[in-house]
């Protein structure tokens, strides 16, 4: 509840451009501990619209290096949103 409360105020806030990123489980091929859970989480986001599907770790850095540098880039950021964004590096 705290998060959204934050993410409510900074995108009320005048003169704050906000880009606010929701990422499901992040992982990277050194996280041996996550990598059983990657494939219940992408079967799960095809049939729960509440789950995202898994991202990783260099797609969320990516997303977010391209947030900060376009200022076109606000709102919630999802998965889905972050694949593309993640593209434009």
């Amino acid at each position: 509840m705290a998060k959204r409360a934050v993410e409510a105020k900074l995108q009320t806030t005048k003169n704050v451009r906000s880009a606010i990123y929701r990422p499901s489980l992040i992982w990277d091929w050194t996280k041996f501990d996550v990598l059983p859970a990657i494939p219940i989480f992408n079967i799960a986001s095809l049939f729960a619209p509440f789950v995202d599907k898994t991202v990783r770790i260099e797609t969320l850095a990516d997303a977010i290096v391209i947030g900060i540098e376009y200022d076109d880039i606000e709102g919630v950021q999802r998965v889905g949103e972050m694949e593309k964004l993640a593209k434009r590096v």
